[in-house]
C-alpha cells in the first residue's frame, strides 16, 4: 500500500490537501467528507485499514478545517458563496478520483456536516459517484431549519460572518452533550468510546467553534437538498446519528 498527499486546486485559487491510500490492486475507490470542526487526518487509521482490504481510499479537509488552514480562517467557508465552494471542492476531489481509478467503482462516505455535502453533491453532480453511504447524517424539517436560518442571519448581521457565537454553540453541539448527561467532557456526544473522546478533546483541529458564516452556509445547503430529485438509479445506504448512549 502506498500513501501519497493530495494537493488541487479550487475555486478562487484554494487548495484542497488531503492523503491518498492506494492498496496495490485496488477494487473499488472511498472518498471521505469529514464532519464539522474535525479534519481529514482523523480519518487516517480507518483509511489504512480499508487499505489493506483493497479499497483506494482519498481524505481531504473541508474549508475551514485542517492544519493548512490559517488559524483565522478555521471553521469558517468563505466570505460569500460557500456552500457552493464546499460542494464544488468535494466534486473536483471525485473527479480527480475517478481518473485516478478509472476502471474500479467510486464510493463517496460523508459522515455528520460531509454527509449534507456529500448529498448535495450526490445532487447537483450525479455522474460524479457511483455509490453514496451517509454516517451520522438526519433529516431536520424545513420550519425548523428556516427557523434556524433566521436566528443565525440575525446573529450574523449584529456581528459579523466571522462571529463565532456563544448562542449558536449551545444550540448545536452543546445541545448534543445535553442528550448525554451526566457528562465527562463536553464532547460526550461524539461517541461512546471515551479514548476517541478523549483524543477528539486534546486535538486542537477539533472541537472549535464555527463561524456564524459557516453555519448560515451549512443551513441553507441544508435547505437545499431534495433526495427525490437524486439519480434513481444511485445506490445508498445511511447511518442516522445517534441521540441516546
Amino acid at each position: 500500500m502506498q500513501e501519497q498527499l493530495l494537493s488541487l486546486n479550487s475555486q478562487n485559487n484554494h487548495a484542497i490537501t488531503g492523503s491518498i491510500f492506494c492498496p496495490n490492486t485496488p477494487r473499488s475507490a472511498l472518498v471521505i467528507s469529514h464532519g464539522m470542526a474535525e479534519h481529514a487526518g482523523r480519518y487516517e487509521n480507518f483509511a489504512r485499514w480499508l487499505a489493506d482490504r483493497n479499497i483506494a481510499v482519498v481524505t481531504f479537509n473541508h474549508r475551514g478545517h485542517g492544519p493548512e488552514c490559517p488559524p483565522d480562517q478555521l471553521g469558517h467557508y468563505s466570505d460569500a458563496g460557500g456552500w457552493g465552494k464546499v460542494v464544488d471542492d468535494l466534486n473536483r476531489v471525485l473527479i480527480d478520483t475517478r481518473e485516478r481509478f478509472p476502471d474500479i467503482p467510486l464510493v463517496l462516505l460523508g459522515h455528520s456536516m460531509g454527509s449534507f455535502i456529500a448529498q448535495s453533491c450526490a445532487q447537483q453532480h450525479p455522474g460524479s459517484l457511483d455509490c453514496l453511504i451517509l454516517s451520522a447524517t438526519n433529516r431536520i424539517p424545513h420550519p425548523q431549519l428556516r427557523a434556524s436560518k433566521a436566528l443565525i442571519g440575525g446573529i450574523r448581521w449584529l456581528y459579523g460572518t466571522h462571529h463565532r457565537s456563544p448562542t449558536i454553540a449551545r444550540m448545536t453541539f452543546g445541545k448534543f452533550n445535553r442528550l448525554f448527561r451526566p457528562n465527562r467532557t463536553d464532547c460526550d456526544w461524539l461517541s461512546r468510546d471515551t479514548a476517541q473522546v478523549d483524543q477528539y478533546v486534546s486535538d486542537p483541529l477539533c472541537g472549535f467553534e464555527c463561524t456564524t458564516g459557516l453555519w448560515h452556509d451549512f443551513i441553507q445547503g441544508m435547505l437545499t437538498i431534495k433526495p427525490s430529485s437524486w439519480r434513481k438509479d444511485l445506490p445508498f445506504t445511511c447511518f442516522p446519528a445517534q441521540t441516546t448512549r
